[in-house]
């Protein structure tokens, strides 16, 4: 099952569900194991964005497009936005369902919309996020998404398509 979530992450964004959290856990370390990315993994249960605010700012997540002093919260997001656009890293986020509903959505919407507009051989983040069970996940994901114009899939199937559900 390992080697085959690492195939399915070449191309996807990964949601693990099932059994507990420490197995989870241990699934998501034997996974990482002898992958070719940057590894950043956030701390597990985060319940606000303040926490994920923080380890961006504390791991330099972002990469400024001109000098100054310091930058504000605003600007270190933008900053952060455009870097997950650039870079064939891997972030981990453990036990997700814990972060406020409201911008664990905002987030997967960014990192799922990042996946779905990469042109073939570009550099992709690469996602994996765990929680104990797909709770309406999807649904909630295909109310936001943004698909292009003229598109022939549903949003639930663009969802579908850029997060594969791993039920260990």
């Amino acid at each position: 099952m390992i080697e085959k979530t690492k195939n399915i992450l070449n191309k996807k964004h990964v949601l693990i569900i099932g059994k507990s959290e420490i197995e989870r856990r241990n699934f998501i370390n034997d996974l990482i194991v002898g992958l070719n990315f940057e590894v950043y993994r956030f701390p597990s249960n985060m319940k606000l964005f303040d926490e994920y605010y923080d380890f961006v700012k504390k791991k330099k997540l972002y990469e400024p497009w001109y000098k100054a002093k310091s930058y504000n919260g605003s600007q270190i997001l933008d900053f952060h936005w455009d870097w997950i656009s650039e870079n064939n890293a891997l972030i981990v986020m453990e036990e997700f369902e814990q972060m406020e509903e409201s911008w664990r959505i905002e987030l997967l919407r960014i990192y799922l919309n990042e996946i779905e507009n990469r042109k073939k051989g570009e550099k992709k983040i690469h996602l994996i996020i765990s929680q104990e069970s797909e709770n309406g996940l999807t649904e909630k994901l295909a109310k936001v998404i943004d698909i292009r114009e003229n598109e022939r899939r549903t949003e639930k199937q663009v969802v579908q398509q850029n997060l594969e559900i791993i039920n260990i």
